[in-house]
């Protein structure tokens, strides 16, 4: 095991003599550490890992992981407190995986108590410049965050989603995976995997198909779910009758049963007209 001091002092190179860094943080091989950034206590950073300059990472009020080769640029405040009224100063976290690029001032909180304890990144992702992603929020692997997106605590973002750019997005809500939100539109109810949503308040318009065809989605399986999505986003039907519905009528898939236990699980409730 490499003490906290030597894995310091192996990386004292790649970081700028203006850089604040405790000796409490954990820095992986090869980290470069970009002019006026502060790296506070409880801080691992993975191996690879490049920071541009004027970031803060970490604060007294929580821990917060980083993984490999991610690219954060200049700017970004990755685990400050929670922003909620009620917050009493408890210890959260913030983890994020491998191979993320996180945009010029972009501002990830740590968990709260009230939640999970934990705000997760995922691996791949991209949030670009100025996003905020809340307390106790969840983005997964290969979404895609852009400009001004505020996404607000307990909110899940699935694999492979695109939020555009200007989106808020209201607690707890659940954006599903393959997904595509329009600019400027607002989000107060779970988005349904492999849709395109658009609007004042975004409801579904269309299949994805841009999307589920590069991420090698078959052919037979785009015209299920595109079967699936006319009876769900079908006004006369109620929920429970659409799903019932797409059990009977519809080939059983992956991304059927992905589809249908969204739907299930929803508390926020599906947006649809």
């Amino acid at each position: 095991m490499i003490s906290e001091f030597s894995i310091l002092k192996n990386n004292i190179l790649n970081i700028h003599p203006t850089a604040i860094v405790s000796k409490k943080a954990e820095i992986g091989e090869n980290v470069l550490i970009g002019p006026y950034c502060v790296i506070n206590d409880k801080v691992k950073i993975g191996s690879n890992t490049k920071l541009d300059s004027h970031i803060v990472v970490g604060s007294k009020f929580g821990s917060v992981y980083i993984g490999k080769r991610n690219f954060i640029e200049s700017g970004a405040t990755l685990g400050g407190p929670p922003q909620h009224y009620t917050y009493q100063n408890r210890e959260g976290s913030l983890i994020i995986g491998n191979d993320n690029r996180i945009g010029e001032k972009v501002s990830i909180s740590l968990g709260s108590k009230r939640g999970e304890g934990k705000t997760i990144i995922g691996n791949k992702t991209f949030i670009m410049t100025y996003a905020h992603i809340g307390h106790d929020s969840e983005i997964q692997d290969e979404a895609i965050i852009t400009n001004l997106t505020q996404i607000a605590g307990h909110v899940l973002v699935g694999k492979k989603a695109i939020i555009s750019g200007m989106v808020p997005i209201t607690q707890f809500v659940n954006v599903g995976e393959l997904s595509f939100i329009s600019a400027n539109s607002k989000v107060n109810k779970d988005i349904i995997p492999f849709v395109i949503a658009d609007g004042e308040w975004a409801i579904p318009k269309a299949i994805n198909k841009i999307g589920l065809n590069r991420a090698s989605v078959s052919k037979k399986s785009i015209n299920n779910i595109e079967k699936a999505l006319k009876i769900i986003l079908t006004p006369k039907h109620t929920i429970k009758e659409a799903l019932k519905r797409i059990n009977t009528e519809i080939e059983p898939c992956l991304y059927i049963e992905n589809l249908t236990q969204f739907i299930e699980k929803s508390k926020k409730g599906i947006a649809r007209k």
